[in-house]
């Protein structure tokens, strides 16, 4: 972690954490079901200020700490809402119902970017990125796979 103390004993993000947590959470994430090119520059004030961004190519992601010039659109939010979706505590409609993350550029592209489904730090489940009602299914075993006498 790259916290750094501040003074009085707090303890700050710095923009390298909330880049590094955010590239280890999605470059990972299954993309397979976007066949789209998306480049998103994300723009973090406050405490962990900085400018970093994620692209969507070859059904993949990749996240980098620079600006993107030619992109698709741009996301204003904070540090804390960046470490609470890659934590699980808010999924992205939450932050962005709660004004908290904010997307400006092509609609129909950032729409697609809730196809992401992505592995996070504190339910260790793949999820999308929007919250859904999860419906359990639960699959019986099959005749076939069972041994006589087992």
């Amino acid at each position: 972690m790259h916290w750094v103390e501040q003074g009085g004993g707090e303890w700050i993000m710095t923009y390298e954490e909330i880049v590094e947590t955010a590239r280890s959470i999605f470059e990972n994430a299954d993309a397979r079901m976007i066949f789209d090119h998306i480049a998103v520059q994300v723009n973090v004030h406050g405490e962990g200020e900085g400018i970093f961004y994620m692209e969507v190519a070859d059904r993949s992601i990749c996240i980098e700490p620079y600006d993107y010039v030619d992109r698709d659109g741009m996301v204003d939010t904070d540090g804390q809402t960046i470490m609470d979706i890659c934590n699980g505590l808010i999924t992205l409609d939450e932050a962005i119902e709660s004004g908290r993350f904010i997307l400006y550029g092509n609609d129909s592209k950032l729409a697609k970017l809730r196809e992401i489904k992505y592995r996070n730090k504190r339910l260790k489940v793949n999820q999308k990125l929007v919250s859904k009602p999860m419906t359990k299914h639960v699959k019986k075993p099959s005749a076939r796979g069972r041994k006589e006498g087992v």
